[in-house]
């Protein structure tokens, strides 16, 4: 079979461009210079920014850890504390969410995990990173130490998830992710990750509630029943506000909810054998590259029931096989007779996480894990 011509987006919007450049990157040599008056700034700054065009975003922040180790000096302590005092203040510690900080501050932690991750230098550079954290999540950095040092790096991230600052106990959950993006993979068995997990799920904070979430989702990827056992033990802790173990709850479980797991769904209240019917499925035909599928149907409940109503997209791929996407379509407690118009535009623009294949695709509706309604479609490429 022979491979089907691609669609791929326009790459116009950088956000390497946008994260990294010539006033961010003064940010960290203003900072550094301001500590020590002999940080030769402007020569660091022409050096890091003409490698930048070559690099990934993710380059682009080891290519200036590592650019930093001929302008800081060579004594290793000397150089934490440079790096140290050349930080901007910490985030506000009085917020509970949407304080991310810059991005530019993830330098001096790559250079730790690049410089310090040895035996002699680990204490130094976890302090380090648990001062970093709190101007930008040390949540990459501390992924080498995880893998070369797990006892003593785990022990010192049990410390953080009881610190005062939410930042501090933030990098105790995110930094153990098992599919942290971009991150490093290390082999954290995840009864360590929920016996972490079981210290902060209680926390005031949505920003650390939220990455405990993530946490679990990316446990469920592989054991769902642990996961599921853990938010069961939690509610009947009664540790966390209800309200906010609800959305956790939800949040943790959006994975396993689109693969249709009938005890994520059970235990969200969602029956695993709903009463409905679909019918009146509108669906074209064929739809061009670049323009909108519109879809429609008509849902009647034959029960009083919780239901979650969502679409499922085929994308064809390039070995002629299907991936799934779904998309939320209705999320509601409906009663015996009731009639739901649901209706969706499915843009089929190219996208950077998603090439488009034309040829022969398929949609169907998802009620609590139960499909039905199944339309194809053709994909055309555009005029």
């Amino acid at each position: 079979m022979s491979k089907p011509p691609s669609v791929k987006a326009d790459k116009t919007f950088s956000l390497k461009d946008r994260l990294f450049n010539g006033t961010t990157v003064g940010l960290l040599s203003a900072g550094l210079q301001a500590a020590w008056p002999e940080f030769r700034a402007k020569a660091f700054n022409k050096q890091v920014l003409a490698q930048f065009p070559q690099l990934e975003l993710k380059a682009c922040i080891e290519c200036m850890a590592l650019t930093l180790v001929d302008y800081l000096p060579s004594d290793y302590a000397a150089a934490v504390a440079l790096l140290e005092r050349g930080l901007p203040p910490p985030l506000d510690p009085s917020l509970g969410d949407d304080d991310f900080g810059q991005f530019i501050w993830a330098v001096p932690s790559e250079f730790a995990a690049l410089k310090g991750c040895t035996p002699e230098r680990l204490d130094l550079s976890l302090l380090l990173l648990k001062v970093v954290t709190q101007r930008f999540s040390a949540e990459f950095a501390i992924r080498p130490f995880l893998k070369a040092f797990p006892e003593e790096t785990y022990a010192f991230l049990k410390v953080c998830a009881e610190d005062d600052n939410y930042h501090v106990r933030r990098l105790a959950s995110e930094g153990i992710r098992p599919l942290l993006p971009w991150g490093l993979r290390i082999d954290l068995p995840a009864e360590r990750v929920i016996e972490m997990l079981d210290v902060l799920h209680a926390d005031s904070t949505r920003f650390v509630t939220r990455s405990v979430a993530n946490t679990l989702n990316d446990v469920s990827k592989s054991q769902p029943e642990l996961v599921l056992d853990t938010l069961k033990r939690w509610k009947k802790r009664k540790q966390q506000k209800p309200a906010e173990l609800e959305w956790m709850t939800r949040h943790a479980l959006r994975g396993l909810i689109k693969a249709d797991h009938t005890g994520a769904l059970a235990l969200l209240g969602y029956p695993t054998k709903p009463g409905f019917k679909i019918a009146g499925v509108v669906c074209a035909d064929s739809v061009r590259v670049g323009e909108q599928l519109e879809w429609s149907a008509t849902l009647t409940s034959s029960a009083n029931q919780k239901l979650k109503v969502m679409l499922r997209v085929h994308f064809l791929k390039s070995n002629g096989r299907h991936a799934a996407k779904v998309f939320a379509l209705k999320d509601l407690t409906a009663q015996k007779g009731d009639s739901i118009e649901l209706r969706k535009r499915l843009p089929f623009k190219a996208m950077t996480t998603r090439v488009l294949y034309p040829g022969s695709h398929h949609v169907e509706v998802v009620v609590n894990g139960v499909a039905r309604g199944r339309r194809s479609f053709e994909l055309l490429a555009s005029h």
